[in-house]
């Protein structure tokens, strides 16, 4: 066969851990280059907050979102040819969303450490992470061991943290839940929508756009009711708007499995760009209310379906060009920094505030002069800045993986 012609059979698709890969090093970049002085507003999210629009900035959490989705097929598929049953894939499912709500709610709560606490915020924040790598590293020798003292620091965290509200005996909030607790939320209902459908690629299509309709009636009060737990979730964004962007990567991720009808490459790139073209027609024909309701803007705090159409047609055709290099055309020798780091995502994602709370310390040998913000006082020296430590955290990412060191939910 043709390269067009013969797609790969293995049961993990090299696109997809390059492409998370990828996303891995631009968010790290445009997180810290944020904190740059003069960063111009297209290398940040759109301002203000509420604004009808979005930058590139803007695309990175629904990628990682999509790609968890693509990869949600492949991880289940493999835990039933292991032998386990729908109770044990079930088991593994709601264990790994709680441990994307643990660390959420722990990472949300670093950016809210008061100074007047018994340790300072960057001490706590590597106490906490301390934590989070015991408890969650992928097994090894004395595994039981490492987990049984992690958990122990999490409570000893969970004691320690010290926020700007009243005293309490655990002053940690779950506010917004944070990144990983969006993710874990999403995850979850892409799994449910992929386990009740499952082999069948339709209905899943299909249940994008009832989570879509979800959020328009949760914005239209359907859900008011509910008001109990809006303090926990929320239900048009969290289950709804988030939830179909992981569905829309599961129905692509359908698509690559073994056992797919669209085995070629030729079929494959062809039904993306199609899907693609499919997200973004709805996008559009959706934005065309904006004017009747906040709704149907392009934004992401609100996350709002036509944000996330956008988004996810957006990651569809990066992929696509990805998917051409790397499974198609085999040009993979670019990919040693970014495709490691994709296999290691969630400690690449945490090593960022390890290595500012770091810094942060180091700043107390010199009078509280932290160098590393220095460099970020003028755009030229500190967009380079951004640009080494983004590499520099997925190289490291990639090396810990190479050496066994790897986060594992």
């Amino acid at each position: 066969m043709s390269q067009m012609n013969a797609g790969p059979t293995a049961d993990r698709i090299g696109s997809i851990d390059v492409l998370r890969g990828l996303t891995i090093l631009v968010m790290i970049f445009v997180n810290d280059v944020a904190g740059v002085r003069g960063t111009p507003a297209w290398m940040k999210h759109i301002s203000p907050p509420l604004a009808d629009g979005m930058t590139f900035v803007d695309i990175v959490f629904p990628a990682f979102l999509f790609i968890v989705g693509m990869s949600i097929p492949f991880a289940i598929e493999k835990r039933f040819r292991t032998g386990l049953d729908i109770i044990d894939v079930w088991k593994h499912i709601v264990l790994r969303t709680l441990s994307l709500l643990v660390i959420g709610v722990f990472m949300v709560n670093s950016g809210l450490a008061s100074e007047n606490g018994l340790l300072s915020p960057a001490v706590w924040v590597l106490l906490m992470y301390t934590g989070v790598i015991l408890v969650w590293n992928r097994p090894g020798k004395f595994r039981k061991t490492m987990r049984i003292a992690g958990v122990l620091i999490l409570l000893a965290a969970a004691l320690l943290f010290r926020g700007e509200g009243l005293p309490e005996l655990i002053e940690l909030r779950t506010k917004w839940w944070g990144i990983l607790g969006l993710i874990g939320w999403s995850y979850l209902v892409g799994c449910t929508v992929y386990l009740l459908f499952r082999p069948k690629l339709h209905p899943v299509i299909g249940m994008i756009g009832l989570l879509y309709a979800v959020y328009i009636a949760d914005q239209a009060g359907f859900f008011d009711d509910l008001y109990a737990v809006f303090p926990w979730i929320s239900i048009g964004a969290a289950l709804g708007s988030h939830g179909a962007v992981v569905v829309s990567g599961t129905a692509l991720g359908m698509i690559l499995l073994p056992g797919s009808d669209h085995i070629t490459h030729h079929r494959r790139i062809k039904w993306a760009l199609v899907f693609g073209l499919a997200l973004a027609a709805g996008a559009i024909l959706l934005h065309a209310g904006h004017d009747i309701h906040q709704m149907f803007i392009i934004n992401k705090i609100l996350a709002t379906p036509p944000w996330c159409l956008w988004s996810s047609a957006i990651v569809t055709w990066i992929w696509i060009i990805v998917y051409w290099l790397i499974d198609v055309r085999r040009f993979e020798s670019w990919t040693f920094v970014v495709r490691p780091a994709g296999a290691n995502a969630l400690f690449a994602y945490i090593l960022a505030p390890v290595l500012y709370a770091i810094f942060e310390l180091i700043a107390l040998l010199f009078s509280g002069f932290n160098f590393y913000y220095w460099l970020g006082h003028d755009f030229a020296i500190g967009f380079f800045r951004s640009l080494v430590f983004a590499f520099g955290v997925t190289w490291l990412a990639g090396g810990l993986r190479r050496a066994g060191i790897v986060l594992k939910l």
